[in-house]
């Protein structure tokens, strides 16, 4: 194998010399395994693409129950094969491995690799956030100071996910407050963004708001005070605590005297800073900084971008919490965020076998991650109405897919409907009916969407998008009109063309953004549609 890789030999010769190696791994002498692994560090950078295939085989040197230089050196490898492509899958298997790993030595090792994965190439900010939120669920212990700075950055330095984030550590630190790093992050984002969590304006998975008292924040506060020093509650939590009250007593007005109770607790503290802190805080909490504390206290200022560079900000919806916290309401509006970010892979089952309505549950630890945490955030780009026809994209590129131009016009009897009309969309202010027709190529379907405004007032600035999965492409025709009038019948009309590169093994699943202006207001909704006919 050394001598394939040493002269340059030709792909085929490569590929065997690689799957040699890979058979090498299935050995029960650790020595070959050890051997295999090596040589398969140095071959990775010469053919990514032939060492991929094995990457089940290389997780599965990951077991509790091998050698710990086989483990250690597994991971290097596995390291090597995460890119843009592979990066939620191989980041799915490494948090599993933090479950069942045995030894703290290996989980820090474990730890540090996923954080390096994440901060290098998540694809959006929502997927970046909820992956350092999830490693800290499950190794609080391990996480380094560098990476909690480097998540408080990325919360602070985008606005969008002020409220999303404050809400998921909040429910996370009710079921995992043992761990460090989460309780440690957790606080100074409640301390910041208490008021977001608490004004009643998030909307959780069942579309209804999200309600949280000031009362239950200051009791997490004060159980997350009184734990052990190994369980998350040494000198250096109470310190965030105090900074944290201190911060809640200008967002939680009404309880300010509860503020001021707890913080007299940590006057008398045996740590000289924390004493310090505290007097001064309880000094800045008496009546004759009423005028002036919420300035004092206002959020900390971000004076640079979130490192990673630019990226898609991602979904800001809430897509789990506790039962019993969201109380009846209105629907909410639909996040602001560019419909490029919306998590599309998340109707797959994060890109499992073929979707079906409600997927059946399947043991294993990627399951139990999905049950705690939710799924992860898969970027499905949009498409604005194109201008002029183009040729559709390849399949696998989604991108290249939503923004090219329409497909050229099937033939009239391939246009003719062979399905009844089915209601994509509907509030009380617009409806959304697609009619679904088989196009002229294997595997094409040709939607036609009719947009009815139920209102009484125009909506003015209409804009229709959606985004599909990979193995999906779409292309959007120039819509009808940007107006739609009061309640007429057919207010205008959109053609998308789909190509689905599965023939009809695959459904057709879309996620849907609309976005229109009513009465002067900027409305944006977001709906999802899954019930197309079997078989296009």
């Amino acid at each position: 194998v050394q001598t394939i890789m040493a002269i340059e030999a030709e792909s085929g010769l490569r590929v065997l010399g690689i799957n040699i190696l890979a058979r090498f791994l299935m050995n029960k002498d650790n020595n070959i395994r050890y051997v295999a692994l090596t040589t398969l560090q140095k071959v990775v950078r010469v053919d990514l693409k032939a060492v991929q295939r094995h990457r089940e085989t290389i997780i599965g040197c990951l077991k509790a129950d091998l050698d710990p230089s086989i483990r250690k050196r597994a991971l290097d490898v596995a390291y090597a094969l995460v890119n843009e492509d592979n990066v939620k899958n191989m980041t799915k298997e490494l948090q599993n491995q933090l479950i069942t790993a045995d030894t703290d030595s290996f989980k820090g090792d474990l730890v540090t690799r996923i954080c390096a994965c994440v901060e290098k190439y998540a694809p959006n900010r929502r997927w970046q956030i909820d992956n350092l939120i999830r490693v800290m669920c499950l190794a609080g212990n391990h996480v380094s100071n560098e990476v909690r700075a480097l998540f408080c950055h990325i919360v602070a330095g985008t606005p969008e996910f002020h409220s999303y984030a404050v809400h998921k550590l909040y429910f996370s630190l009710t079921n995992a407050g043992n761990q460090e790093a989460l309780v440690h992050v957790g606080i100074w984002c409640i301390g910041e963004f208490g008021d977001l969590l608490v004004n009643g304006r998030a909307i959780g998975p069942d579309q209804q708001p999200i309600h949280v008292t000031p009362a239950q924040v200051l009791d997490l506060l004060h159980d997350l005070a009184r734990k052990p020093q190994d369980g998350g509650g040494g000198p250096k939590t109470q310190e965030l605590i105090a900074s944290a009250l201190v911060k809640l007593s200008a967002r939680f007005p009404g309880e300010l005297e509860r503020i001021k109770k707890m913080m007299r607790k940590f006057e008398t503290s045996l740590s000289a800073e924390l004493q310090q802190r505290a007097c001064e805080y309880s000094k800045l909490m008496t009546s004759e900084w009423d005028h002036t504390r919420a300035d004092v206290v206002d959020r900390m200022p971000t004076c640079e971008k979130p490192a990673g560079g630019a990226r898609e900000l991602g979904e800001t919806s809430i897509d789990e919490v506790p039962s019993g916290v969201a109380a009846n309401g209105p629907p909410p509006a639909g996040p602001q965020a560019d419909l490029l970010d919306l998590d599309v892979d998340a109707l797959l089952n994060s890109g499992g076998p073929a979707p079906q309505a409600a997927p059946a549950p399947v043991s294993g630890g990627a399951d139990l991650l999905d049950d705690v945490f939710g799924g992860g955030g898969g970027a499905a780009p949009a498409a604005p109405p194109a201008a002029a026809s183009q040729p559709a994209a390849p399949v696998d590129d989604l991108l290249d897919g939503l923004f090219g131009g329409g497909s050229p016009a099937p033939s009239p009897a391939a246009q003719q409907s062979q399905y009844p009309p089915m209601t994509a969309y509907e509030n009380p202010t617009l409806r959304v009916v697609f009619t679904v027709a088989k196009g002229g190529a294997p595997g094409q379907t040709r939607v036609s969407a009719t947009f009815s405004n139920l209102g009484g007032t125009p909506l003015t600035n209409f804009v229709f998008q959606a985004a599909v999965p990979k193995y999906l492409s779409l292309a959007m025709e120039t819509a009808s009109t940007s107006t739609l009038a009061p309640r007429a019948a057919v207010g205008g009309t959109q053609i998308i063309n789909v190509t689905n590169s599965t023939n009809g093994e695959r459904p057709i699943i879309m996620k849907l953004r609309i976005q229109y202006n009513q009465d002067g207001q900027p409305v944006v909704q977001d709906g999802q549609v899954s019930g197309f006919p079997a078989g296009l």
